[in-house]
């Protein structure tokens, strides 16, 4: 016991002795901590951050047509609304898949502006596999496409699948629903946007039909190191020797065999390159699939990334982050991700090395914008040719911030796909 008693001050201060000794060494060495702490936690973040390939490819657009035949595009603010929508149908019982000639595009404008339904369309196309990872269901059919899901609310039986390149139409019967589920959610506190559902050169959009206010937000934003993604990408977990080279612009990344990492510091984004894949092309299904095993790889966070374009000439798909339902442009010059599966097993991977963090307060008020219609009359008085807008698109403008470097600003505009580009409407005017 007097043993004890003897030893237990002396422990107590060797205890002391050494938390101060640790404390010292963070205090004056901090840079040494957080490397530390960094490499410790980038797994972990990492495996947070990833979302299953059902929520990716989820639906970017909510239209509710009423009993009248009046139209809205909804949003939630506080909820994903496609998530709560795709639990509801995920319940649903699915039997038969046949598909259904229209026989005109007005017939299929129909199928668009149904009254008390509820219209979700894609950015791209998908197809009917797709459908059933994301809802659980088992349809047949399983490689025919489509870019709309269309919900009667009063038809308890059926829902409805829709193509616009060909003005397609699938019709699923249904053995089992619950209305009421969806008509619940409809009653939540919605963002609405008055739309109407019209062709517009090569399909169809939501006109929105008067003057829109939405809100402006700011960002913390995150560059992920370099160091971060040679791991992920050239070493997978292997003692490979990385080699870096220094360029002007950018700094390239090498494992001395196959695969190649570019990093461009003043844009903050990446090119990784991959020439030893073994599989040389993909079935759109392949595409879609692995596009985002290869996001995934890669590390980029996932919580609002949504799948955006699908361009099989250049076998190419392309990922967005979307921020309040609305698509984010100027990430980089083609959105957050763009996975490339060329000829001959070779791979290309372009990045952006920001993402989104947290919103923080700004004093910008809610920007005015003119209807879609108007967009497009002054475009054309401007000198722009309407055959050559593909499609036209509300999204947010990604805008650093001249207050700090850590901070960006998005901002709501017109976006319009003109001649195979993204442009803004105000940029399109200034130029012309």
């Amino acid at each position: 016991m007097k043993i004890t008693k003897a030893f237990l001050p002396l422990g107590l201060t060797l205890a002391v002795a050494v938390s101060v000794t640790l404390s010292a060494m963070i205090w004056t060495n901090p840079a040494q901590y957080e490397r530390s702490r960094q490499r410790s936690s980038n797994t972990p973040t990492t495996e947070l951050n990833t979302r299953p390939q059902k929520d990716v490819y989820l639906p970017t657009e909510v239209v509710y047509t009423n009993g009248s035949g009046k139209q809205e595009l909804l949003n939630n603010r506080k909820v994903n609304l496609t998530t709560e929508i795709r639990e509801a149908l995920s319940k649903w019982d699915l039997g038969s898949i046949r598909r259904v000639q229209p026989g005109s595009r007005s017939a299929y404008m129909h199928y668009l502006t149904t009254k008390s339904s509820l219209l979700m369309s894609y950015s791209a196309p998908v197809n009917i596999k797709m459908f059933n990872t994301i809802f659980g269901s088992k349809l047949a059919r399983t490689s025919a496409e489509f870019s709309r899901i269309m919900v009667p609310l009063n038809d308890a039986k059926h829902l409805y699948l829709l193509d616009d390149k060909d003005q397609e139409v699938y019709r699923i019967s249904v053995r089992k629903s619950d209305l009421a589920a969806l008509q619940k959610i409809l009653k939540e506190n919605l963002f609405r946007i008055d739309v109407q559902m019209k062709w517009f050169t090569k399909s169809a959009i939501p006109y929105v039909t008067n003057s829109v206010t939405v809100q402006s937000y700011s960002y913390l934003v995150n560059q992920q190191s370099t160091d971060y993604f040679t791991t992920r990408l050239l070493n997978k977990g292997e003692s490979t020797n990385v080699s870096a080279k220094k360029n002007k612009d950018n700094t390239i990344y090498s494992d001395g065999a196959s695969r190649q990492l570019t990093v461009y510091n003043k844009s903050g984004t990446a090119l990784y390159e991959d020439y030893s894949a073994l599989q040389s092309s993909f079935n759109f299904s392949q595409a879609l699939s692995a596009s985002y095993s290869a996001v995934k790889s890669i590390g980029i966070p996932m919580e609002n990334l949504r799948y955006y374009g699908y361009n099989s000439g250049k076998s190419t798909v392309t990922y967005r982050s979307f921020v309040e339902g609305f698509p984010i442009f100027n990430q980089s010059n083609y959105g957050a991700a763009r996975i490339q599966m060329l000829a001959q097993g070779v791979r290309r991977y372009n990045f952006s090395l920001y993402s989104l963090q947290v919103p923080v307060p700004n004093d910008k008020k809610a920007e005015s914008l003119p209807s879609t219609q108007s967009v497009i009359d002054r475009l054309v008085a401007a000198g722009y040719s309407k055959k050559k807008m593909a499609t036209l698109q509300l999204g947010y403008q990604w805008l650093a911030s001249s207050s700090s470097d850590k901070v960006v600003n998005l901002t709501p505009t017109w976006y319009v796909f003109y001649n195979g580009s993204w442009k803004t409407y105000d940029q399109m005017l200034k130029q012309s």
